[in-house]
């Protein structure tokens, strides 16, 4: 399925400008829209304004003042169901879509951002039943 397919943008965030860029434009290649924060605090503060825009919290894990899990964290108190893949060159996290390890190669981080939007646009389009019984 085509990324203009996929609802919503993808929040990056990253404190190396370099690694923001890199990852920008390389999703941004493959048909996504993206916002790009350089840190957890500016990222917060982004996804309170357009938390509806957001369909996906992209964030490296280990950045001064707010890190990615806190982040995500934060994030998740606000939008429970939000997906979150982090990317992490030392660590390993999980809020449910695991973590990208750095460095990690185009056709990877494409592979996996693909997946879980994917999901999360099949998890919007599942219909809700009526579980009811007739009476």
């Amino acid at each position: 399925m085509p990324p203009d397919q996929y609802p919503g943008a993808i929040l990056l965030v990253d404190d190396d400008h370099s690694i923001r860029k890199l990852v920008k434009e390389c999703l941004e290649g493959a048909g996504y829209t993206v916002f790009a924060a350089g840190d957890g605090v500016v990222g917060l503060a982004f996804f309170k304004q357009r938390q509806e825009e957001i369909a996906l919290l992209l964030t490296d894990v280990d950045m001064p003042g707010m890190n990615g899990l806190d982040l995500a964290d934060r994030i998740l108190e606000l939008d429970g169901t939000l997906p979150v893949v982090f990317m992490s060159g030392a660590v390993t996290a999980d809020r449910g879509n695991g973590c990208i390890p750095k460095p990690f190669r185009e056709p990877e981080l494409v592979a996996k951002v693909g997946t879980v939007m994917g999901t999360r646009r099949l998890a919007r389009r599942t219909p809700k039943t009526d579980h009811t019984l007739p009476s």
